[in-house]
């Protein structure tokens, strides 16, 4: 999420008002304006919890203090916004916040059990803290089409893409074509799948001569190998 560059101002703006002011008493003020800044643009709705900066920390008066997201840091979950002096002082204090981003997300409109496809009437829309997961974890609704259950999925459970695949493309015992690439040359040959693998993912095959190769599954029956 980004600031844009009139939020920017207004951001720096609010910050220089605080100048002068006792630095442990404005790292909470300090990290909302930030924070209000930074969430803004962001998508769905938002609930900022600003936590209480340790009570131990002694800070020198500080003319002019920076907000800033530490490296690692994410705004989703429990995290934390650092602070730095920038004018009058040199010290860096961190403040914990927690981002709770509410949002719509598919869950399970009914039960559905391993290797079953999703189709229209197993999915339902919920409006969700999505910040109660990891970042990019709950599947899209697109992102469901055409792939199944990689476990049972309880009624009402939100659908995690962890939970999903592409159904197998290729099954053992399926005969498929092998395309060996290299640099310099380009060799096709027939095989027979060991394995079971859905497109994109490796498939072990056994070759007409006996060797036994990994591939890369394509559409097609096809292996892959590079």
């Amino acid at each position: 999420m980004r600031v844009c560059g009139a939020l920017a101002a207004v951001a720096v703006l609010a910050f220089a008002s605080l100048a002068g002011a006792a630095p442990a008493a404005d790292l909470k003020a300090q990290t909302r304006l930030f924070l209000d800044a930074q969430l803004l643009q962001g998508a769905g709705d938002v609930e900022i919890v600003v936590g209480e900066p340790d009570a131990r920390t002694q800070l020198a008066d500080c003319a002019r203090m920076e907000p800033f997201l530490p490296p690692n840091a994410r705004l989703w979950g429990r995290s934390h916004i650092g602070i730095r002096c920038v004018q009058g002082a040199n010290w860096t204090a961190y403040v914990p916040i927690v981002v709770k981003i509410f949002a719509q997300a598919p869950v399970a409109a009914r039960a559905i059990p391993r290797g079953q496809a999703f189709g229209p009437d197993d999915v339902r829309m919920e409006r969700l803290e999505i910040t109660q997961y990891p970042l990019g974890d709950l599947a899209a609704l697109e992102q469901l089409e055409g792939r199944v259950a990689t476990r049972p999925i309880t009624a009402g459970e939100p659908i995690r893409r962890s939970q999903t695949r592409m159904p197998p493309s290729i099954q053992p015992g399926d005969v498929v074509r092998v395309v060996i690439e290299s640099p310099t040359f380009v060799v096709a040959t027939d095989g027979k799948a060991l394995t079971s693998a859905a497109n994109g993912d490796g498939v072990q095959v056994a070759l007409e001569s006996g060797k036994t190769v990994w591939g890369t599954a394509n559409p097609g029956k096809v292996v892959q190998i590079r």
